[in-house]
């Protein structure tokens, strides 16, 4: 085991910056789409696209909560799922990409989750994640019951092991596998896409369980659904990071394709694409519910591209805490303040600070409590842990620089002035290993 930056806190960069992505991203490309057969006579289809999530009681609960839940901020899980009939190693997920959307609001991110990440996959233990849509697949009556399907079993405990890595409620799954997604690329034309950099890979998996080599130069260029899936699946041209980030550019060049050639508006592409989708998508949104496509129809209408935020799971934001061969491990704190961001939304701070809660009033389980109780409220919370001294007033302590953290905990904790400190007074305790605010509980302190 390779422990990495064990030391020292890792380094955070959570400014905007690049992250808020140009025309669009993989949910407005989904929810485009899913518009494409809404708009179209196909109710067949519809149904056909549309799967019971067996993790809900009845089907019927699953729409109540569907229709509900697109008037508030609601979590997609985004799979790409390589699920040909003569796959060896049996069918997989590829990608996995977490949607957060909140409609009121009008504005949606995206988080990539790596494949290799190392998490508690339910059933099975600690895993790559990837294993858990496998899993699902082949064990379906086992896990969910009677009558369940191998695809929305697989999609299920995905959804469940993205949930306990990032304690984030999975509200819908979209399953679309390779083949389809090739389909609908071809269908469309090609999609339009700017390489920043050559792309080789010498041993991309071939078709026939072999390896090819694929080149795909720099520069502006259209591309067909073949090298399009290409380009956003090598993984020995360069990092698992940058696989993702490249997954992400070609979800929303398909995005811009549609958008720039009118295809809502061209109805002889429809049928192609209706016939592409039913084959290929499978879905827990309630495509059946009038409601729930006004809702998807009315967010796809309103997303503008300054109000997607795009968001990754890498080290420059989330220490590696270990390295097994591929197997990754994540730091679970870096990951918490990851998540934060990821809710944040475009107009939401940039500034993601930790807060830990010491007990200077020697009441026992204080520091404790108030910590549940911040982390309730949004608050990214370290370990509680009793102070060095015992003092008789609360004192709040930034470290660093955190102006907007500072002021929600005074607000919400009713601090006068005297208490709370913007830079570490004098005779303050030395910094605390990965926190960036202190709050001393005192003897004052009333619960």
């Amino acid at each position: 085991m390779a422990a990495r930056r064990a030391a020292r806190q890792p380094t955070r960069r959570f400014g905007c910056g690049p992250r808020l992505m140009g025309v669009g991203v993989g949910v407005a490309a989904l929810l485009v789409l899913l518009l494409l057969i809404a708009s179209t006579w196909a109710r067949g289809t519809l149904q056909r696209i549309e799967q019971n999530d067996p993790r809900q009681a009845s089907a019927q609960a699953q729409s109540g909560a569907a229709v509900a839940s697109l008037q508030a901020p609601f979590n997609i899980l985004l799979i790409g799922v390589d699920r040909r009939p003569d796959l060896i190693e049996g069918v997989r997920s590829d990608t996995l990409i977490l949607v957060h959307v909140d409609p009121a609001a009008g504005w949606a991110g995206m988080l990539s989750i790596p494949r290799d990440s190392v998490v508690n996959v339910p059933n099975v233990g600690l895993q790559k994640i990837n294993t858990a849509y496998a899993y699902g697949f082949n064990h379906a009556e086992e896990i969910y019951g009677p009558g369940t399907t191998p695809e929305a079993a697989g999609g299920a405990l995905a959804a469940e092991t993205v949930e306990g890595f990032l304690g984030l409620k999975v509200n819908y799954i979209a399953e679309i596998d390779f083949q389809g997604f090739e389909r609908v690329v071809d269908t469309l034309g090609g999609v339009r896409l700017n390489v920043p950099r050559p792309l080789l890979d010498p041993a991309y998996p071939s078709a026939d369980y072999g390896y090819e080599r694929l080149y795909v130069p720099a520069g502006l260029q259209v591309l067909d659904g073949a090298t399009a899936l290409r380009y956003a699946r090598s993984r020995h041209s360069s990092s698992d990071f940058d696989r993702s980030r490249r997954q992400q550019q070609v979800l929303r060049a398909i995005l811009a394709e549609v958008r720039a050639r009118g295809i809502l508006n061209q109805a002889s592409l429809l049928p192609a694409l209706v016939e592409d989708l039913e084959q290929s998508v499978r879905t827990t949104l309630p495509l059946g519910d009038l409601n729930t496509l006004r809702g998807l129809a009315d967010l796809a209408q309103r997303l503008e591209p300054d109000r997607i935020v795009q968001l990754s799971i890498n080290p420059n934001d989330v220490a590696v805490v270990q390295e097994i061969g591929s197997d990754i491990y994540w730091d679970q704190g870096d990951l918490s303040l990851l998540v934060a961001r990821f809710l944040a939304g475009p107009e939401g701070s940039t500034e993601v600070a930790r807060v830990q809660v010491q007990n200077g009033a020697g009441t026992p389980g204080l520091a404790g409590r108030v910590t549940e109780h911040l982390r309730s409220q949004g608050f990214v919370m370290a370990d509680a842990t009793d102070a060095l001294v015992a003092t008789e007033q609360t004192q709040l302590i930034d470290y660093g620089s955190h102006p907007q953290t500072l002021e929600r905990l005074a607000a919400l904790l009713q601090l006068d002035g005297r208490s709370v400190h913007r830079s570490p007074p004098p005779d303050a305790p030395a910094a605390p290993y990965q926190a960036d605010i202190v709050l001393i509980l005192g003897s004052d302190y009333r619960e």
